[in-house]
């Protein structure tokens, strides 16, 4: 089975046609005001209205409610909601019917018990011990957690290291933002497709 690829971080139409093109599975946008990489709703639903569509999309949100999240799937049309905050287990049964991924904070073993927590998750979002950072998640604790569900690997993922970083961690997908930036929210074309080149030659 291939690896799929998430390119988030995204904030232009130019940047996400560009890495749709190049093979990108999913298109990533950040609905975080403290985000550098912040799209507004009303930016992001523009957006998206002139990207294919084919393009499976996935807005990024932090510590809002069920019924804030269901508004903002609504009103952007965006598919998939990652959330990636310290959102309760419970919010998972209230956003019921909906395609939702859960971003975890791999920092020590005992985190690996947030896997079970969150297990009606679709995709376990595995980053390091703070998202965004630019910093490597545990990719041995990665591995651990792919053995347990289906792990997208986030956190300091780079067209450099990405090879590595399937080996030790064997993640369902890579889910990568500033490790193909230019400056953030702006993608370097460059690394973008050797990022992609890499994770759809590993075998």
């Amino acid at each position: 089975m291939s690896v799929k690829v998430k390119i988030c971080g995204l904030t232009n139409v130019a940047d996400a046609r560009y890495a749709l093109a190049c093979g990108a599975d999913y298109l990533g946008f950040v609905l975080h005001p403290a985000s550098s990489r912040y799209l507004a709703p009303e930016a992001l639903r523009d957006l998206l209205k002139r990207l294919p569509g084919t393009a499976v999309t996935v807005g990024v949100t932090v510590n809002r409610s069920a019924e804030e999240n269901r508004e903002l799937m609504r009103f952007c049309g965006f598919d998939i909601l990652q959330l990636h905050g310290g959102e309760p287990p419970r919010i998972l049964d209230e956003l019921a019917g909906l395609r939702v991924w859960k971003a975890v904070h791999l920092k020590t073993a005992e985190d690996l018990d947030l896997i079970e927590e969150y297990r009606k998750a679709e995709v376990i979002v595995a980053d390091a011990s703070q998202g965004g950072s630019g910093t490597c998640c545990d990719w041995r604790l990665a591995g651990r957690a792919a053995r347990l569900h289906k792990v997208a690997l986030a956190g300091g993922i780079t067209p450099d290291n990405v090879a590595e970083a399937l080996e030790i961690a064997h993640p369902a997908e890579i889910d990568c933002s500033g490790g193909v930036e230019a400056s953030p929210g702006i993608k370097d074309y460059h690394k973008l497709i050797a990022l992609l080149e890499k994770v759809k030659h590993h075998e």
